[in-house]
């Protein structure tokens, strides 16, 4: 009872339904801008591993594809054009799982048509086959840019995705030149070249000319052809193309002829050459430099070169051997015109070897182009160091026969003086250099000269006085010199004398001022300050003079020093600077006015009016600054202070008299602040003249209003308020919106400016707007641009997405109104009614045309699980799909106007017609039948384990044999319960099944295949069902048992250790025997690793002899079991063996004569002893003695031996003989059953 009731749920399991119905679409179209027919472009469904799944055409009216699929997986949808078209991409990976793919969220997967393919050739001038790499090549078509390429190493190139047109293409390079540079074609089939190629006009020679490895410029290296019959080639780009002159034609080696020459060029500050555009062929480069001034011989002293379609470097350069050069002698380097030093003799290495000319010059011959030499000059009046010279030949080329780069020129130039004076002590001259960073002296002798030798510049001489002539009032005149020696040449007469000096002066004031002046100072340089004594007079005046003689020379310091009782006066200058040096001098104080200060308290702007209180007289204004200002009145008298700010002070008017002590200043404090509102508009409007705004004091629980008047665009008002105090302003109109809708402030007594609000209005927006036809109770949305606390609604319009703002209907004449509404934000209108569909009218944003929508009624019968594909090229709705249940309707509802591709797709059907084109009219109500034929049918199975459990997602292929082997084969997978659906199995054809391993999943790892293997159905005119198959697997684990042969005594003191191989060192198992010779492993990986198992004894071998056995095998097999034979054997002593057998035969002897003459005495005992020893003593002796020999070395030998499996499979393992050359044989035992080991 209880097999057929699992009978039953088995075959219950399979049944139509099995399969999930549900039908997944992946759809989207192909694109192209230009007019292709789309019907010629397949799109094709495949399996990751190339098994086609379906196949499917674009919609002819706009593209469009859909292919249904039915079963979740890894496909790739797959783009199969016409040979020569070009699509990008071409194809799209998909894995299907009903849930995040592309194709079950409705995606798009867009195939875009590029176009065709064009090539062309760039060739090198000169040549017919061949041409260079790397040149660009741009295409162009109407003077616009497509596309670009580079040419291939053989001068070839090519452009994809182009379509049928006219088309340039212009090359280009980063410094080749071309002959021609442009070409045109007018493509007109799928594949097409330009006719006239793109021609290179040549490449570049380069190379480089050194010495010492170091680059030489201005060289010139001249190229020739090696033959003279390449006239009819262009000429390469040079430098220099001037001809050779007769001494350069002198100078040319006999290998090379003169009418062979091309041009020149000159290296670079790198030393490098190039000659540009060169054609190919073979040329010669020849490296020359000879004039009046300087000669220079190179090696080698010509190339040849090959040039070919691409730049020639010259890997080895030009090197320089022996010079001849010119030098030059000047009194300084550090002036723009050299001034030449004629009749220096020069020294080189230290020997006389030549005198300047008139002109400084010398001249060296000879001269190694390497190294360095000693130059020194000689001559009166100068000293010369010795000049260690490196030849750089870069500073020689291109001199001419006046001017040199090795120049000469003094160290030291010569500078007399002299020093009169009357001190009888050396006077000390100082001299420094014109910054001052070295400082040298020299003592004198009065009334004597002397003579220092100084490094060309500017210098300062000046005489150094001791403690004791400055004491003695001594001074020497002038008191500094400046000397300008960097012209190079000798200067005297720098001359020193005694001089004394005397100071005299006046105060200017504008009255009588002599009772109330400031005390008058002089200070020295040296900082030593003395007080001036005023000249006094018994008359009012106001000029008091000052005198001050006998002063030394110098330079001094004259300052009037204020008190705070008599700081009231304004100077021209308080403080003058006089020099007495060279002569007695005299100054002048002057009064300009009286001073006035104030303390202003805020850092806000404040300006001062000052008005003085008579008749025509002073008035002023100035700008304050926070804290105490001091202001300079021009005359005495009263004076009318007054502040004007963004603040009220506590006075509106402040007096001042002159007359009055200025220590104490007038303290400006603010009282309260001036408060402003602005409202600005963007457009001035005629028609409001003012506006009101409310002002709120919420502290003081009061309001008042404020009318801002009208100043061309913009209203302003404002009001006085106390710092501190708080207000809120809301300006009001019925047709504006402002912008903020109300502001709140806090007078401010440090910043006027932030005491400012600032409001813009905008003229109210209304979006007014209707429907046509006349459209009622229409629902109609406005949208505008996303802003932080509106709601989230939200759509996409033209790439910004705006959120739902406001909402409302149309009226009974199908119109609808918004506003006021802010003009600063974009704005969006949707209309929306069931059953209709609304566009927006072209003349219009806000008016839509109105229609009510039509519908199509698919009717299929007999079928259900068809997939219908329903799109247009008229309208916006791009397509749509729909399944059909078992009604066998389908009813397309809210279809606008237009045309439309209808379009049935299922797997093993065949439909008539295969496509419908429908012409849908306004509210038109349209029936479409298809009839339907059965062409394949379907195979129905299930896919469980050998338990019956079910397989999840195996893969399942039906491959047709005999006549079908052309038929496309057929894949499934397994569904949660193990079940599949091979469709579109052709009928009269026979199949094979079989399981193809999915690599991606790892939970198919352990499968092996499938039972029956190579299953054959044969498909009639119906389906098959109740096909089940059985999947094998790899086992996992291996079982490990092991018998050992052995006496009883031995076992509780044996292990046995598993180790792996590849790890003899640690066992990964060790099992310890108890009282039974059967024991087993824990189960070990099915790895085909090896393994070896030890056997191990703690017996002595110098009691025992015994073998410690152990067998190698390969984890293999699910079951393995194992023999060991262990057979210890007690050692045999010659020696002990003689001496205990005396002593056994003396007691035997005793045994014998006790028992004739006392044997009912001994007899009894002898029995009780027997018993003991054999059932206590000796086992105890025993036990004792191995324990004792455990702690022996153990020697570890190999066995030889067998053992086998529970499957009787033989291995082979390793046997080794016992020292009596006794096998120890491995027996197969598989009927014994292993007991579990400790």
């Amino acid at each position: 009872m209880l097999k057929f009731l699992i009978l039953f749920l088995i075959c219950f399991s399979y049944g139509k339904t099995q399969q999930n119905s549900d039908v997944i679409g992946c759809g989207g179209f192909i694109k192209s801008e230009t007019d292709i027919n789309y019907k010629v472009v397949r799109i094709q469904l495949i399996t990751k591993d190339g098994i086609p799944i379906y196949t499917t055409e674009a919609a002819p009216v706009n593209g469009y594809y859909m292919i249904p699929v039915y079963e979740h997986g890894e496909y790739i949808l797959k783009l199969l054009p016409p040979p020569g078209w070009s699509f990008e991409p071409t194809q799209f990976e998909l894995n299907i799982d009903g849930e995040t793919d592309s194709c079950t969220l409705n995606y798009d997967l867009n195939f875009v048509f590029k176009g065709f393919g064009l090539a062309g050739r760039v060739l090198s001038a000169g040549s017919t086959s061949g041409g260079p790499g790397g040149v660009t090549l741009t295409l162009y078509q109407d003077n616009r840019k497509l596309n670009e390429t580079k040419s291939k190493p053989d001068g070839t190139f090519e452009f994809f995705d182009v379509l049928p047109g006219q088309y340039t293409v212009i090359g280009s390079h980063n410094h080749w030149k071309f002959m021609t540079s442009t070409s045109h074609v007018q493509l007109s089939k799928e594949r097409w070249e330009f006719e006239n190629p793109i021609v290179v006009l040549g490449y570049s020679i380069q190379g480089a000319v050194v010495h010492q490895s170091s680059p030489l410029i201005s060289i010139d290296v001249l190229l020739f052809r090696t033959s003279s019959n390449e006239d009819n080639l262009s000429l390469p780009t040079c430098a220099n193309n001037e001809p050779l002159n007769a001494n350069e034609i002198s100078w040319l080696p006999p290998t090379i002829k003169a009418q062979n020459f091309v041009c020149r060029t000159r290296t670079n500050a790198k030393g490098e050459y190039i000659f540009n555009d060169t054609p190919i062929g073979l040329y010669i480069l020849l490296p020359l430099y000879k004039t009046p001034s300087l000669e220079i011989v190179f090696i080698p002293d010509q190339k040849a070169v090959t040039v070919t379609h691409k730049d020639f470097y010259v890997q080895t350069p030009f090197e320089t051997g022996t010079i001849s050069f010119h030098g030059r002698a000047v009194k300084s380097t550090k002036k723009e015109k050299l001034t030449p030093l004629s009749n220096v003799q020069i020294s080189v290495d230290g020997k006389p070897y030549c005198q300047t000319d008139s002109n400084g010059l010398f001249k060296l011959k000879n001269i190694r182009s390497t190294g360095t030499i000693k130059i020194k000059g000689e001559l009166d009046g100068y000293i010369f160091k010795e000049l260690i010279y490196a030849i750089n030949l870069n500073r020689l080329i291109g001199v001419g026969d006046s001017s040199t780069l090795l120049v000469l020129s003094p160290e030291k130039v010569r500078v007399t003086g002299r020093v009169q004076c009357s001190s009888i002590r050396k006077q000390t001259i100082r001299y420094t250099d014109s910054e001052k960073k070295t400082i040298q002296r020299i003592d004198v002798e009065p009334n004597s000269e002397y003579t220092v030798y100084v490094t060309p510049g500017v210098y300062t001489f000046s005489p150094e006085l001791s403690d004791a002539d400055i004491r003695s009032g001594l001074h020497l005149t002038p008191e500094e010199i400046d000397v300008d020696v960097s012209h190079g040449s000798p200067i005297d007469q720098i001359n020193f004398s005694q001089l004394k000096a005397k100071l005299n002066g006046v105060i200017h004031c504008i009255d009588d001022c002599q009772n109330d002046l400031p005390m008058l100072e002089l200070t020295s340089r040296a900082g030593v300050t003395n007080k001036i004594d005023l000249i006094e007079t018994s008359s009012k005046t106001n000029a008091v003079h000052f005198e001050q003689d006998n002063l030394l020379p110098g330079k001094y310091s004259v300052s009037l020093v204020n008190s705070r009782k008599n700081d009231k006066y304004c100077w021209k200058e308080s403080q003058i600077e006089v020099d007495l040096s060279n002569s007695n001098k005299t100054i002048k104080f002057e009064q300009t006015g009286f001073k006035l200060r104030t303390h202003l308290q805020t850092s806000n702007k404040v300006v001062l009016k000052i008005n003085q209180l008579k008749e025509n007289s002073y008035t002023h204004s100035i700008d304050l600054l926070s804290g105490l200002n001091e202001i300079c009145l021009p005359n005495q008298g009263l004076y009318e202070l007054i502040p004007s700010s963004c603040m009220k002070f506590e006075n509106e008017k402040y007096f001042y008299d002159t007359s009055k002590s200025p220590s104490i200043p007038v303290d400006l404090i603010p009282a309260e602040y001036q408060v402003f509102v602005f409202i600005q508009t963007e457009n001035e409007d005629p028609s409001t003249s003012t506006f009101p705004v409310l002002i709120k004091n919420p502290k003081q629980n009061s309001e008042f209003t404020l009318d801002l008047q009208k100043d061309k665009s913009k209203w302003t008002g404002s009001f006085w308020a106390k710092a501190s105090e708080q207000f809120t302003i809301f300006p009001k109109s019925d047709i504006w919106l402002f912008e903020p809708d109300h502001s709140a402030i806090a007078i401010s007594s440090e910043n006027c400016e932030s005491n400012q609000v600032k409001f813009l209005a905008r003229r109210g927006l209304f979006i007014d707007g209707s429907t046509y036809p006349p459209v009622a109770d229409a629902n109609v949305s406005l949208y505008t641009t996303l802003i932080d606390s509106e709601n989230e609604q939200s759509i996409d319009v033209d790439g910004r997405s705006m959120s739902l703002f406001l909402s409302s209907w149309t009226n009974a004449d199908g119109k609808y109104s918004f506003g006021p509404l802010s003009n600063t934000r974009p704005y969006h209108v949707t209309i929306h009614k069931l059953g209709h569909v609304f566009t927006r009218k072209s003349s219009s944003l806000y008016d839509f045309n109105a229609e009510k929508l039509a519908s199509i009624l698919v009717q299929i019968k007999d079928v259900d699980g068809v997939f219908l594909l329903l799109t247009s090229s008229t309208n916006s709705m791009r397509r749509r799909t729909a399944t059909t249940d078992t009604t066998g309707e389908i009813l397309f509802e809210d279809l606008q106007s237009g045309k439309y591709y209808l379009r049935p797709q299922l797997r093993e059907y065949k439909f008539q017609p295969e496509d419908a084109e429908i012409e849908l009219k306004s509210g038109e109500e349209l029936v479409v039948k298809f009839q339907v034929q059965r062409i394949a049918f379907s195979c129905y199975g299930q896919v469980t384990s050998i338990n019956n459990e079910p397989e999840f997602g195996l893969i399942i292929d039906a491959i047709g044999i005999d006549q079908c082997e052309s038929v496309t084969r057929e894949s499934a997978k397994t569904d949660i319960n193990g079940q599949f659906r091979l469709r579109a199995l052709q009928p009269g054809c026979r199949y094979r099944l079989q399981y193809r391993s999915n690599p991606t999943d790892s939970a198919q790892t352990e499968i092996l295949d499938i039972e029956p293997r190579n299953k054959i159905v044969e498909i009639f005119d119906t389906d098959l069902y109740d096909i089940h198959l059985y999947t094998t697997k790899r086992p996992t684990d291996a079982d490990i048992n092991v018998f050992v042969q052995t006496q009883t005594q031995f076992l509780n003191q044996l292990k046995i250790k598993l180790y792996k191989i590849s790890q003899r060192e640690s066992p990964i198992q060790t099992v310890t025997l108890t009282n039974s010779p059967f024991c087993y492993f824990n189960q070990i990986p099915f790895d085909n690793e090896s393994y070896i198992l030890r056997l191990e004894s703690p017996l002595s071998t110098s009691v025992y002899t015994y073998v410690q056995s152990e067998i190698t095998f390969t984890a293999n097999q699910t079951f393995l079991f194992f023999t060991f034979n262990f057979e210890p054997r007690l050692k045999n002593y010659d020696g002990e063996t003689g001496l205990t057998g005396s002593y056994s035969a003396f007691i035997i002897a005793l045994l014998i004569i006790a028992l004739v003459f006392k044997y009912e005495t001994i007899l009894p005992f002898l029995r009780s002893f027997y018993g003991y020893s054999h059932e206590i003593l000796l086992p105890n002796l025993v036990k004792k003695s191995s324990t004792l020999l455990s702690t022996a070395q153990v020697n570890d030998q190999n066995i030889k031996g067998t053992s086998s499996t529970s499957s009787l499979n033989t291995m082979n393992t390793k046997t080794i003989a016992n020292p009596n050359n006794e096998n120890l044989g491995l027996t197969n035992d598989s009927k014994r059953r292993p007991r579990v080991a400790d």
